[in-house]
């Protein structure tokens, strides 16, 4: 049964979840105990005596149980037995987990209250308090009892557990024995299904565009480079990937064009010896006689290399499960044979280790008509469907669309609905679950969940807690993480660099690269096949549980992650206290169901209904993760600032804070008054309008150092003093990638001004600094020293006094300069010898920039070697820029700036690098040969709105692909005039002239320009004739608009000189009207 089956791999929920749970109690308890103990009704003379006593019994529990389940995990798959002494052991973990967490909570509940003014009565009555001291505090009693309870579970299990170990053993050895005396039958029944090049299907359902990939690839000559190609097949189990490479293997196309094939089902025990043989005995000259089964590998590959020589070759390698397979490469790569492609199928594309990746073919669902045929013929068998009623074919489209274009999956439930062809037996199949269906080990359940057990531990974890969610629900992968992380599901190496959401974010990508998730309507999302979905909720045996309000009936008690899609009284369909995960999609949560969830880490209300929320949230002292932001919700209670675990909370708009929300010290993502549209491009941005009276006030981040992700602090003008900005403690909040500080622009003291900014002074960390309209002339003292050495990326805007900028050009890892709306200079160090060493990208908006100290006369020195951006619009003055030193300038934006007028053309001149030039405005009348000879590299020309332009030099631009030239009114000539015609313009494919109301003619070479497709001539009112040589001929579409009204006529009258000249072209557009 299918069903057994699943059942017995769900262990690895668990680990290695339980062994970190465990041991961080026991390091919690050591350092909870050491300190100033608990009131205890023990004799305080046996105090010590029975702490050191219950922490060594504790110790010894969780060791032995660490060394039985290193055994235990091997076996889960096999022996249902160990299987359920591992879903036990999860209850313990969890309460394990409770405890650490409740140690934890008291002690940063002290840390507050001691902080808490103990002078005034009256500000102690009106401090808010969420729960007796009876929840608050737990006596030294108590906490060694729970220690007891758990070390007593954990031998209990691991007694348990050891017997069950060597019961399964037993019948292993049984099993051997069985399987001698049957001569190893029974061994080969017990194996997985083995493929074979035979087809198993009389017709391949679709995949048309698949099969023709594969034959063509199969039948391209080998590369220059190597005569060795990787063709992967790749998709989930079940999916088709053996059928499709069992297609090519036997089609004749592909049997002509190899002189020998071999066709290896390689499963999940890579075993190169064994591969090689079976390729050696698949050759052609080998068959009938089987090649001595030598234990020598090199012998093998020396033979293989041999036998191969001068040979085309087509290798299949069907079901690989590791990277291992790559060492196989090894003897093809160094054989003489004329061509190897090896076809590779697998479900996980980290197993290619790259091979082939231009190559790999990706299996979806069939499309909806191929899999209905398919489904039919699956279903009904040899009878005859059109027999059947119309109602029947209507429940058996429901349960195709349901299957999600997965054939097995048809095969697996076509085998159910054949047994009974009648609608009551179709709507049950309907309404039931895949894995409730009985199918055998071979089937789509028993197949999916194979790749399941092949995840490893940690991704088996992550990937069932997302079942919790409903079919087709797409999840944002910052939430899921954080969700993960909350749970204690993501696990941080010693000394690593990385953060938990970064490792948290390759989990992700791994899931992504097995399949085991999908993007969904955009790349923040992610969803989960439905057919995946299944199995993942199976396997958590209702650990994780969707209610949708259709079936009154009671959620089992395991159910720890809980979604509600419907409003309802959830204290009647579920243990709350066991809760640790809720999200609810309608409906809102009363004060005593709050409290009822005692051990909740999770938290999501979904309904936009929900103006409020009860202050009975302050009971939730394990909340990890809140999130509001789909409520209406406008303010929030002040008990909540006793959730002191919370690390991520997120609202729309709040219109003012708790006073002491400065105590959620552990808060790393606040997401509140982000734009809608925002919440995923920058998914963790704390927008934070500061106000002079209370509500949000500075002081209210001081407490909060481990926030992540943006930071923006509007209306700074509402700072008074430069003690009011040091209270908000940027300085230590080391986790910050971007900070975003706002000005409202409004008139204020700017020595004020400039010691706020100078009291703002960020984390080293920071990476983004964005500073608006800062009314200051003085530069922070921190942007002057070497102590912002990380920063990648900075913009100003509108800072109207600050004319003398920094030093930016020292920074070493500075990527972006963004000045915007500005008057200022920007320095250079004498000593440096390479001035923005890594700046990419430099954008100057509406600003006089004055680059001071970048003499070009020392040769030693560089500027901008890196720069490959350069933006310059609306600029009245751009001096200094040492323009013969962007030599990797690849883009170029010139709009609007008169600033360089005088610069223009002769600053383009040493651009050897540039692709992409877009001018609009600028006063220049030419762009001459001697400076557009040096753009060879230039792909894109596009120049606008230049009225003194007479004439453009084309003759050098051997890579221009598209051309434009716009409201030039002077323009009339191209100095592109060649005795060579055909070496002009190339790779030319575009080309629109607009608006030039000078231009008369088109240059004759034109019709030697075979790569032009794209023509437009747009309100050239003097432009009267063709070229005499005609258009090109490969030209695909003409516009001709606004211009000569005789040449329009011309074009059109069959038969007359100017539409011989374009008969040749598809798409073709006259008119004497402009756009």
């Amino acid at each position: 049964m299918a069903s057994t089956y699943l059942s017995s791999i769900t262990g690895a929920f668990l680990s290695p979840f339980h062994q970190v749970a465990l041991d961080k109690l026991f390091s919690c308890l050591v350092d909870y105990l050491s300190q100033d103990s608990p009131s205890s009704s023990e004799d305080p003379n046996k105090l010590q005596q029975l702490v050191q006593n219950d922490l060594k019994a504790f110790r010894n529990s969780r060791e032995k149980i660490k060394g039985t389940l290193r055994v235990a995990r091997k076996l889960q798959k096999q022996d249902e037995s160990v299987a359920h002494f591992l879903r036990e052991l999860r209850d313990v973990v969890y309460a394990a987990q409770d405890l650490e967490d409740d140690l934890e909570y008291i002690e940063l509940h002290k840390k507050f209250n001691k902080q808490q003014p103990e002078s005034s009565t009256q500000s102690s009555a009106k401090r808010p308090r969420i729960a007796s001291s009876q929840q608050l505090e737990l006596s030294l009693d108590d906490i060694l009892n729970n220690v007891r309870n758990i070390t007593e579970q954990l031998n209990c299990i691991d007694s348990g557990l050891k017997d069950a170990i060597k019961m399964a053993m037993l019948f292993k050895e049984l099993d051997k024995h069985e399987e001698n005396s049957l001569g190893g039958q029974h061994h080969i029944l017990q194996k997985r299904h083995v493929t074979t090049s035979s087809m198993n299907a009389r017709k391949i359902y679709g995949r048309e565009y698949e099969k023709a990939q594969l034959i063509r690839m199969v039948k391209e000559p080998p590369s220059v480079n190597s005569n060795v190609s990787v063709l992967p097949i790749l998709g989930l189990g079940g999916i088709g990937k053996t059928t499709l490479a069992q297609y090519l293997f036997n089609h004749q196309e592909v049997e002509s064009n190899f002189h020998e094939k071999a066709w290896i089902f390689v499963s999940h025990n890579f075993d190169r010896l064994r591969i090689t043989r079976e390729i050696i005995d698949s050759l052609s000259d080998h068959k009938g006689c089987k090649f001595p089964y030598s234990t020598n590998l090199d012998c093998l590959e020396t033979e293989l290399k041999k036998k191969l020589t001068g040979k085309r070759f087509l290798l299949v390698l069907d079901d690989v499960w590791s990277n291992e397979w790559t060492e196989l490469l090894f003897p093809f790569d160094s054989a003489a044979a004329e061509c190897v492609k090896i076809v590779v199928t697998a479900r996980d594309q980290i197993v290619l280790q790259g091979k082939g990746k231009r190559n790999e073919i990706i299996l979806k669902g069939l499309e909806e008509k191929d899999y209905w045929s398919f489904f039919v013929s699956c279903a009904f068998g040899d009878e005859d469907p059109a027999k059947y009623s119309p109602r029947l074919h209507d429940v058996g489209k429901q349960i195709a669309r349901r299957l999600k274009g997965s054939p097995l999956a048809a095969k697996t439930v076509g085998q159910v609905l054949w047994r009974k062809l009648n609608v009551e037996h179709w709507m049950y199949v309907l309404k039931s679950n895949l894995w409730e269906l009985g199918t055998d080990g071979n089937n789509i359940m028993p197949a999916l969940a194979l790749s399941y057990y092949h995840l490893p531990e940690h991704l088996q974890l992550c990937f069932c807690f997302c079942s919790m969610f409903p079919k087709g629900y797409e999840f944002n992968a910052n939430s899921i993480v954080c969700m993960w992380i909350s749970h204690g599901y993501v696990f941080e190496a010693e000394l690593s660099s990385k953060t938990a959401e970064d490792i948290g974010h390759e989990y992700v990508i791994e899931l992504l690269c097995r399949s085991f998730f999908e993007y969904g309507s955009s790349k923040e999302c992610l969803k989960i096949h439905d057919l995946l979905h299944d199995l993942a909720h199976s396997v958590s045996l209702g650990e994780c549980y969707t209610y949708e309000g259709q079936t009154p009936k009671r959620i089992p008690e395991s159910a720890r992650h809980l979604c509600v899609q419907s409003s309802v009284n959830l204290s009647s369909i579920c243990e709350m206290k066991n809760l640790r995960t809720l999200v609810i999609f309608r409906g809102e949560l009363q004060a005593h169901e709050l409290e009822a969830l005692k051990n909740i880490r999770v938290l999501v209300l979904l309904d936009s209904e929900v103006k409020e929320i009860s202050p009975s949230i302050g009971h939730l002292k394990h909340l990890r993760y809140l999130d509001l932001y789909e409520t209406s919700i406008e303010s929030l209670p002040e008990s909540l600032c006793e959730l002191y675990q919370l690390k991520v909370l997120k609202l729309k708009k709040l219109g003012t804070l708790p006073s002491q929300l400065s105590n959620l010290i552990n808060l790393q993502f606040f997401v509140i008054n982000c734009q809608k549209g925002l919440a995923f491009s920058r998914p963790w941005e704390l927008v934070f309008p500061l106000k002079k009276e209370t509500g949000y006030r500075i002081a209210q981040l001081k407490g909060m150092k481990k926030l992540r992700g943006t930071l923006t602090i509007r209306k700074l003008e509402n700072i008074q003093s430069k003690e009011d900005a040091r209270e908000a403690n940027l300085k230590e909040k080391c986790h910050l990638k971007e900070l975003r500080l706002f000005w409202s622009g409004a008139f204020s003291n700017s020595h004020v001004v400039e010691e706020v900014l100078d009291s703002l002074q960020p984390h080293p960390n920071l990476t983004n600094l964005y500073i608006v309209k800062y009314m200051g002339s003085r530069t922070p003292s921190w942007l002057m020293t070497y102590s912002m050495q990380n920063l990648k990326k900075i913009l100003l805007y509108g800072c109207a006094n600050w004319h003398l900028l920094p030093t930016l050009g020292q920074l070493p890892f500075l990527k972006t300069v963004s000045l915007e709306d500005m008057t200022a200079t920007i320095e250079s160090i004498e000593d440096l010898d390479v001035v923005f060493p890594s700046l990419e990208k430099l954008e100057l908006e509406q600003a006089s920039i004055s680059f001071d100290g970048m003499s070009v006369t020392r040769q030693e020195r560089r500027y901008f070697p890196r720069l490959c951006h350069l933006s310059i619009t609306s600029c009245d003055i751009v001096q200094g820029l040492p323009w013969t030193q962007l030599s990797a300038l690849e883009d170029l934006k010139i709009y609007y700036s008169p600033g360089l007028d005088g610069q223009l053309p002769g600053c383009l001149q040493g651009l050897t690098s540039l692709t992409k030039l877009m001018i609009r405005e600028a006063k220049m009348e030419s762009l001459p040969g001697g400076v557009m000879n040096n753009l060879k590299a230039l792909k894109i020309l596009d120049v606008s709105l230049c009225n003194e332009l007479t004439a453009v030099a084309l003759q050098a631009l051997s890579s221009l692909k598209y051309l434009k030239i716009s409201g030039c009114s002077k323009f009339v000539y191209w100095q592109s005039e060649m005795q060579e015609a055909e070496a002009l313009l190339p790779n030319l494919h575009d080309m629109h002239i607009e608006y030039c109301q000078s231009l008369e003619y088109l240059p004759t070479w034109l019709s030697s320009i075979t790569s032009l497709k794209i023509l437009s001539i747009v309100t050239c009112p003097l432009f009267r004739s063709l070229p005499e040589s005609g258009l090109p001929s490969l030209l695909r579409e003409l516009c001709i608009l606004g211009c000569d009204k005789g040449l329009i006529d011309r074009c059109q009258d069959q038969g007359s000189q100017e539409w011989l000249k374009i008969k040749h072209i598809r798409d073709r557009k006259f008119s004497v009207l402009s756009l």
